[in-house]
């Protein structure tokens, strides 16, 4: 059987289209200059001076690759993007978790809009679809669920404590708009990596439908299990078949799609980490996960 389904994937990457993968890896390399231009916009507010972008998209892809390699739902990677500007001395401890913070608040949006369209596409998927495929969907929700609900719960207790740090370190509503108008292009930008990714194999995946798919990674992303590996592709895999696709194919298309948003991101991110100080900046990630915790 094993045998049977490795041939049956191999045909599935023999039959993709490659333009349409190529597409995926620029539209996330697009992404990764507005990630660093949202956190330049905001640090700004928070500090009074502009960091260098270059700086910020070096430090972007460490945090990618932190969150990639560690247990910790992106305080991880908040830590990093914290420990990176505090060696460059580009900001306090204090500050830089602030923007963060401000970060993590403009996407509310965007996160709001992908949750609106998950629930028009659950109203759509056909009802008369094998059993088995909603009991697979089942259990990931469910093991989403128990896995993320302490982290969900010590979030939603510290929410008090957040917003009291942000008030102390106000920013302009201008900058704020700003963060949240780059944030929604950012998460439009995924949406259409996993449209690309799709199309790649033929499946007929709408935008509507890759936004569903972007949401189920991002609740399988708060299970605290190494970059969520395993959750992710499961959940993917599981969605991708809820909505018609055929299991070779929803394997394919979660292949690439992680291919690039977990392989990809790792590998420059490691190369940024080592360009930003290497081990020296791996410990202060370690030392400014307290500070980040109070805030983020």
């Amino acid at each position: 059987m094993g045998i049977s389904v490795l041939n049956a994937f191999t045909d599935v990457l023999a039959r993709s289209q490659p333009a349409f993968i190529a597409l995926a890896l620029l539209v996330f390399a697009a992404s990764v200059p507005l990630v660093a231009w949202r956190w330049q916009i905001v640090l700004a507010a928070v500090t009074g001076r502009r960091a260098p972008l270059g700086t910020l998209v070096l430090a972007s892809l460490a945090s990618s690759f932190v969150n990639n390699v560690t247990p910790s739902a992106r305080l991880g990677g908040e830590a990093c993007r914290v420990a990176a500007l505090v060696s460059l001395k580009l900001a306090s401890v204090g500050r830089a978790a602030a923007a963060a913070a401000y970060e993590r608040l403009s996407e509310a949006p965007a996160i709001v809009a992908i949750a609106l369209a998950t629930l028009l596409v659950v109203g759509r998927l056909p009802v008369g679809a094998p059993g088995w495929v909603w009991l697979s969907a089942g259990a990931c929700a469910a093991a989403v669920v128990v896995a993320a609900r302490r982290p969900l719960v010590r979030a939603l207790g510290r929410a008090r404590a957040h917003w009291a740090s942000m008030r102390a370190i106000a920013i302009a509503p201008s900058a704020l708009l700003w963060s949240g108008a780059i944030s929604g292009l950012v998460w439009l930008l995924d949406v259409i990596r996993l449209r690309f990714a799709a199309a790649a194999f033929h499946a007929p995946i709408g935008l509507t439908q890759a936004a569903a798919l972007t949401a189920i990674t991002i609740v399988a992303g708060l299970v605290p299990t190494v970059g969520g590996l395993g959750v992710i592709e499961g959940g993917l895999v599981a969605g991708l078949i809820g909505m018609g696709v055929a299991p070779a194919d929803a394997v394919g298309i979660t292949a690439v799609e992680r291919g690039i948003s977990y392989g990809v991101s790792t590998l420059a991110g490691f190369g940024a980490l080592s360009m930003l100080g290497g081990r020296t900046l791996w410990n202060a990630v370690r030392v400014s996960r307290p500070a980040v915790e109070a805030v983020t």
